[in-house]
């Protein structure tokens, strides 16, 4: 186009050019990335592994002693461990019992056409659900005949026994080394026997630990009697005194 004092001026174009860094014909759509959960089985795996394996060999390393009230709080620890196990193993009954209602839906209902699934196998389905019960009722059993004692003592608590008497305390020479038999009998006839090792003697003799104290004197003392406080099915005893 000319200017009004006849310099001509370039034409100008006016169209907006695509740039390069947003390109229009070859985009593609960018489709977002699914990320798959772990299935059931890893997850109780890596509960098992990192947490209820090292969990029970800790407790097992700080397990010394066979009385006191801190020998029941870690067995009340068992407790808690073993229960968390036989929980691990709930998400595989249920990732089981779920793909046996999805097959059998599919079964009963076959999926329109068009669309592609694997064969529905509701009984194969049914197999895993049994077998994943069977494992946890197994589970249930073990846990349940290591701790259940500690457990149904933790419901009900210690008891007073009065009148008890020492009426053992050999020394025990064993492969795994020195040990200490002693045997209390309450005045119910009721005999308890402990085999503690000679360094959990000495220990608690040098810590001058009062239940560890009073039991030892009543057996080197024939005819002593004293109270104390245990619990009754794992026998771990709480408190002595002398009466």
């Amino acid at each position: 186009m000319a200017s009004m004092n006849g310099m001509s001026t370039p034409d100008t174009d006016t169209r907006i050019q695509p740039s390069s860094a947003t390109p229009m014909g070859n985009a593609t759509p960018t489709v977002p990335q699914v990320v798959k959960p772990f299935p059931a089985y890893a997850r109780t795996l890596g509960l098992l592994s990192f947490v209820v394996f090292p969990a029970w060999s800790l407790i097992g390393v700080l397990t010394r002693d066979h009385w006191t009230q801190w020998a029941f709080h870690l067995s009340q620890a068992r407790v808690i461990i073993a229960a968390i196990a036989v929980l691990a193993f709930l998400p595989i009954v249920r990732a089981a019992f779920c793909r046996f209602i999805l097959d059998l839906i599919r079964r009963i209902k076959p999926m329109r056409s068009g669309k592609h699934a694997p064969e529905a196998h509701p009984g194969t389905a049914f197999l895993g659900v049994v077998a994943s019960l069977v494992v946890l009722g197994l589970v249930g059993l073990v846990a349940w005949g290591m701790c259940g004692q500690a457990a149904l003592d933790w419901r009900d608590g210690p008891v007073t026994r009065e009148g008890v008497t020492c009426t053992a305390m050999n020394p025990e020479e064993r492969d795994d080394g020195p040990f200490v038999h002693i045997e209390l009998t309450d005045t119910e006839g009721i005999v308890r026997a402990y085999d503690l090792r000679q360094y959990e003697l000495d220990r608690h003799a040098e810590k001058g630990t009062p239940l560890y104290n009073t039991i030892v004197e009543a057996c080197q003392t024939p005819g002593t009697q004293i109270g104390i406080s245990i619990y009754e099915r794992t026998g771990i005893i709480v408190d002595a005194w002398k009466k």
